[in-house]
């Protein structure tokens, strides 16, 4: 089989848990074969991973790559303007999810015309976006200050912060633009931009979709916009750009395939057909990991993973901070490194260390060649992140043995049972009392530590995933040819009722 796998910012040129999965995967289902179809942020990008030999082509997406102006001719389309009034008026309308998904249709017709990269910078799409956006400040619950200072005081929004969201919905749709992925079969890491280029597939061959959901993507979306970066009318019609992207990724999927039973309510309850989600574990190859012997001769915490918002470092080192007060000796080691854009928040973390007073204690180490030996360099791991699908941390310091404090975020209690100590997130009270209580009771660790692996070696293991995976590459397939019946002009699919040919 061919297959596309559609990424957004992870594999193959960013570290983390995703981008493992993804490795994992593609390796493991040979002798499939694979283009990986990589959306990223620009056009500067070397893989950071050795790709598999059954990766055939790494096609990279820019969301913000340099792109020619489009002719004049293009971009005073009356098709393109009407498209685009459509998308903009979905958004807003209270049932308008089937027209979204036809306005994105129509896009996708028009850009395999004429290259639509930069075509709705106009007056027309500006003057339309601005129109929306005011309707949607009328449902808004209530008025938000513009705590920047630019674009809108209250509801009231100003052409700056149409200007800036168009400009945003603009990038987010180069995915739909390019020339669609053709294979026989999609397979999306993630809802939300890589659902635009299994759009296209599907409109252009008929290509069915399996959709994975590490973590949530709508959530995550809507914990990222709610930073002060953009105006409130800015975040407002983005979120509603985001759910919209999202429902129409759970009606193109033949088969959704959540991370955990936590993720599953959360697809349900954003419209995602309960018969055709089939929940995946991530599974870890116990081969790779072994108990260390010995343990450090200091107190030691460990954290491992790419330093972003969502991973909440800053509460992590609060909480340490408690800690190295009830024990002066004990060490916070944290492992992993920043992508570009979270470089800032890496420098915040590291001031608000130094600011504590822990810049002998606490130390940042960058990324590991070995996963293995960061676990080991530590009593505990610990997890602090404040939003999670099934994390590959923690699956992956259970494997090895270790004693976990994670917060209570997506499957983080599906995987650990009562193998680690599980706190609220954001509560660094809570995180250093759980982590006290580890470094302080030598055996309570041991017999966590077994338990750990134990609940590995029984449930989550990387050929229990792969199996599935492989099982669902099938049915899916077997069942998009055997259910599709063509009438007139349209191809109707059970799994895709609004696809036209």
């Amino acid at each position: 089989m061919d297959v596309a796998l559609l990424a957004e910012g992870t594999y193959p040129f960013h570290p983390g848990g995703v981008s493992v999965w993804c490795d994992q995967l593609i390796r493991g289902l040979a002798p499939h074969r694979f283009t990986i179809h990589a959306i990223t942020a620009g056009d500067d990008n070397e893989p950071s991973w050795e790709l598999p030999d059954n990766v055939d082509d790494v096609r990279p997406i820019a969301l913000w790559g340099s792109t020619p102006a489009p002719k004049r001719s293009v971009r005073n389309s009356a098709e393109i303007r009407a498209a685009f009034r459509q998308l903009a008026v979905s958004m807003v309308d209270e049932d308008g999810e089937p027209m979204f998904l036809d306005a994105l249709h129509q896009l996708f017709v028009l850009s395999q015309k004429a290259s639509l990269a930069g075509a709705l910078h106009s007056k027309a799409s500006l003057g339309v976006l601005l129109g929306a956006m005011r309707e949607a400040s009328l449902t808004d619950r209530e008025p938000r200050l513009d705590e920047g200072g630019s674009g809108s005081v209250g509801n009231e929004v100003s052409v700056h912060d149409a200007s800036v969201a168009l400009g945003l919905i603009e990038h987010q749709l180069r995915p739909l633009f390019v020339t669609p992925p053709r294979a026989d079969l999609c397979h999306a890491t993630s809802n939300g931009l890589a659902i635009l280029l299994a759009l296209g597939a599907h409109w252009a061959h008929d290509t069915p979709l399996v959709l994975s959901e590490h973590g949530i993507y709508l959530r995550e979306r809507y914990l990222a916009f709610g930073s002060n970066q953009y105006s409130h009318p800015v975040r407002s019609i983005m979120l509603r750009f985001f759910k919209r992207l999202t429902w129409a990724g759970y009606q193109i999927a033949g088969c959704i395939a959540p991370g955990s039973e936590y993720n599953r309510q959360w697809l349900e309850a954003n419209g995602a057909d309960p018969d055709r989600i089939n929940r995946v574990y991530n599974g870890v190859d116990v081969k790779r990991f072994d108990v260390s012997p010995s343990e450090p001769d200091v107190p030691t915490l460990v954290w491992l993973g790419r330093i972003d918002p969502l991973k909440d470092v800053e509460t992590l080192i609060r909480s340490f901070a408690q800690v190295h007060q009830v024990l002066p000796e004990a060490r916070l080691r944290i492992f992993g490194g920043a992508s570009p854009e979270n470089e800032h928040y890496r420098d915040r973390c590291v001031d608000l260390r130094d600011s504590l007073g822990l810049g002998g204690a606490a130390t940042f180490e960058g990324r590991v060649d070995s996963v293995v030996d960061a676990y080991h360099a530590g009593h505990v791991v610990v997890l602090s992140s404040i939003s999670e699908g099934f994390p590959y941390t923690l699956i992956e310091a259970m494997a090895s043995g270790m004693p976990t404090v994670s917060t209570d975020v997506g499957g983080v209690r599906e995987a650990s049972g009562d193998a680690g100590l599980v706190v609220p997130p954001q509560h660094p009270d809570a995180m250093a009392q759980a982590c006290l209580l580890l470094l302080s009771d030598a055996d309570l660790r041991t017999s966590m530590g077994r338990a750990a692996r134990s609940r590995i070696l029984s449930t989550f293991t990387l050929e229990q995933s792969l199996a599935a995976f492989g099982d669902l590459y099938r049915q899916v397939t077997e069942r998009t040819s055997s259910d599709q019946v063509v009438a007139g002009n349209q191809v109707w699919c059970p799994l895709s009722p609004l696809v036209s040919s």
